[in-house]
């Protein structure tokens, strides 16, 4: 899922930012710098680092690397919110450009999202 930059600029400034992705890291860089949001990520936890969601570990990982304990994950798949589920952290769901509303919405809060989004740029109205 692309996030605009200024977007996450913004979340920047008011909580640390990671990438938890079952990419490989090379994949998850090229991605990163091409999009040039590299800077804004504390941590990047990739294929390599954990195994794959929705197995908490990468999640839990990502916490460890910005050093903190609680924190909201957003993902746009039902694996992203059981990895937050079991990481013990805030599950939100967001609907990504071009998929059925209605459809990932259901999926994602029947994974148990504590909240599902319709697009991405509702994310900092809801985190501040």
């Amino acid at each position: 899922m692309i996030v605009p930059r200024a977007l996450l600029a913004g979340l920047s400034k008011l909580l640390p930012l990671a990438v938890v992705t079952g990419r490989p890291r090379d994949e998850a860089r090229w991605f990163l710098e091409r999009m040039e949001i590299a800077d804004l990520f504390g941590a990047v936890v990739c294929m390599e680092d954990a195994a794959r969601k929705p197995d908490p570990a990468p999640v839990r990982l990502a916490l460890e690397r910005l050093g903190v304990r609680r924190a909201w994950m957003v993902g746009n798949t039902p694996d992203d919110i059981r990895a937050a589920a079991g990481a013990g952290v805030v599950p939100l769901g967001v609907v990504a450009p071009g998929d059925d509303l209605t459809a990932t919405a259901a999926a994602l809060t029947g994974a148990g999202a504590a909240r599902v989004l319709d697009r991405v740029a509702d994310l900092e109205e809801l985190l501040r």
